[in-house]
């Protein structure tokens, strides 16, 4: 199960992060909308915190036994800035994008605080040592130095992702099928399944006001999402049968 949901989360988060690359291109719109904008990023950006929090949900032995093993015999320093999808919404993600200075704008500021806050939470919780894979030895004679057109085929790899040219609906297909399959596990298993629930091993930073509110709307959130990114997609037009 916790595999599953690592797989599923980061395949989750590869596609909103491209919805949310497409609400970027949009970035240039008249001031007028850009209030509609940032709320639309915020969601997604806390959607991808939501699934920070899911993929991180295994006990810390779960993780380094089920996880972090199986992921350092594929690449000894596996990183996460191979995600190819991250990129053009890094500057995002990082509050460095501004939306203007309304009250939604202000609300996608936080959100992207609160997404940096879990990120290093979860490096807390699941890695006590701060060592992540990226910062462990480095085997000698540079055995596993690639071309980074290959480490991003291979993080792809892990996350069982394949690459093709598709549709902006095919894409909100893939995401809104594994946002219900999400919502369906944490409705019958709950976030932290009581089999392994690693609540306890939560550092103070995951456990503050706003996360905790954010953890108990879990599958409501999702399903906003998913509301949401349904509606971007273009009705196909109504043609009259012929006679």
């Amino acid at each position: 199960m916790f595999w599953f949901r690592w797989i599923t989360g980061h395949q989750a988060t590869f596609l909103l992060w491209q919805v949310l690359a497409a609400i970027l291109d949009d970035a240039e719109a008249p001031a007028s909308y850009a209030e509609k904008l940032a709320a639309q990023a915020r969601l997604l950006v806390c959607g991808y915190t939501l699934m920070l929090i899911y993929s991180s949900s295994p006990t810390r032995e779960i993780y380094n036994r089920v996880i972090r093993g199986p992921m350092a015999r594929q690449h000894v320093n596996l990183s996460g800035a191979w995600a190819r999808d991250y990129l053009p919404v890094r500057q995002l993600v990082r509050g460095k994008v501004s939306f203007g200075s309304g009250v939604e704008a202000d609300a996608l500021r936080r959100e992207c605080e609160l997404n940096e806050i879990v990120h290093q939470g979860i490096a807390d919780k699941v890695v006590p040592s701060g060592v992540s894979l990226l910062q462990g030895p480095k085997p000698a004679g540079g055995r596993w130095r690639m071309h980074r057109d290959t480490l991003l085929w291979l993080y792809d790899g892990i996350f069982l992702t394949s690459r093709t040219v598709v549709s902006y609906e095919q894409v909100v297909i893939q995401l809104v099928r594994r946002l219900h399959a999400i919502v369906l596990d944490v409705m019958v298993n709950g976030l932290y399944p009581s089999f392994a629930s690693s609540r306890h091993e939560e550092p103070p930073s995951l456990q503050i006001g706003e996360l905790m509110g954010r953890k108990q709307e879990f599958t409501d959130t999702l399903l906003e999402i998913v509301r949401f990114v349904g509606a971007l997609v273009p009705e196909e037009p109504q043609h009259p049968a012929a006679s």
